[in-house]
């Protein structure tokens, strides 16, 4: 009698692995008919960062940078440039998506560069490098959430050239337990004159420091030493 018992109980974890890997398929291999009629799965190569069929919250899924190190909730129509994406190894990553427009009717593009790698310790260095790349002057907020440490800041800027004002939402993510960040770059461009364009900036900078908050950092071992 124990041995059926014990037989059953086999069967059954077996089936119940095969019934999990079957639902952790890879999503890149999913037929897009099979998959949300959005564009993170409808464009072939967003689609290879999708890390799951099912929504963090509306409108949002969740996003695993191909150096396994980090997770982000990602807009569901917003569009991965190919020609823009560079990864060494599993140390360094930088990509760049838009959307044209969103809900909102905002349109906007997002850079973000991850790193692994001991430099990530001298923070004065790394907000330096991204102040110098948006040209920003100022001081950085700095918050705590969960295992992580933000900087964050914004500016807003005309261009004489072509009359247009770009807004502009950074900040550097910091784990607390790691040699990892990630760098967060959100653009807003508004082409009506004198900047016109009636934005809920306060809703926006929320919604960037939301999504800077998402970022999930991995347990992954720093290539040639401890992470």
């Amino acid at each position: 009698m124990k041995r059926s018992l014990y037989l059953c109980a086999s069967v059954l974890i077996i089936l119940i692995i095969g019934s999990c890997g079957l639902m952790e398929k890879d999503v890149a291999d999913m037929d897009p008919k099979d998959l949300p009629n959005v564009t993170a799965f409808q464009d072939d190569f967003t689609r290879e960062f999708m890390a799951s069929t099912e929504p963090v919250e509306d409108g949002y899924y969740e996003f695993e940078s191909k150096t396994d190190g980090y997770t982000i909730k990602y807009p569901e129509n917003a569009l991965m440039s190919k020609g823009f994406y560079e990864r060494t190894k599993n140390t360094f990553e930088t990509l760049r998506y838009a959307e044209d427009p969103d809900n909102d009717g905002v349109s906007y593009n997002v850079v973000a560069t991850y790193d692994h790698s001991h430099s990530t310790q001298d923070i004065d260095s790394l907000l330096y490098l991204l102040s110098s790349s948006v040209s920003y002057e100022g001081d950085f907020e700095k918050f705590e959430h969960q295992d992580k440490t933000i900087y964050y800041a914004n500016l807003e800027r005309t261009t004489k050239s072509k009359p247009s004002t770009w807004y502009k939402y950074f900040g550097l993510i910091k784990s607390k337990n790691s040699n990892q960040s990630l760098e967060y770059i959100y653009s807003v461009k508004c082409e009506e004159p004198e900047g016109d364009c009636s934005y809920d900036l306060d809703a926006i900078e929320h919604r960037v420091k939301s999504l800077m908050k998402s970022v999930e950092f991995n347990d992954v071992e720093l290539e040639g030493g401890e992470g």
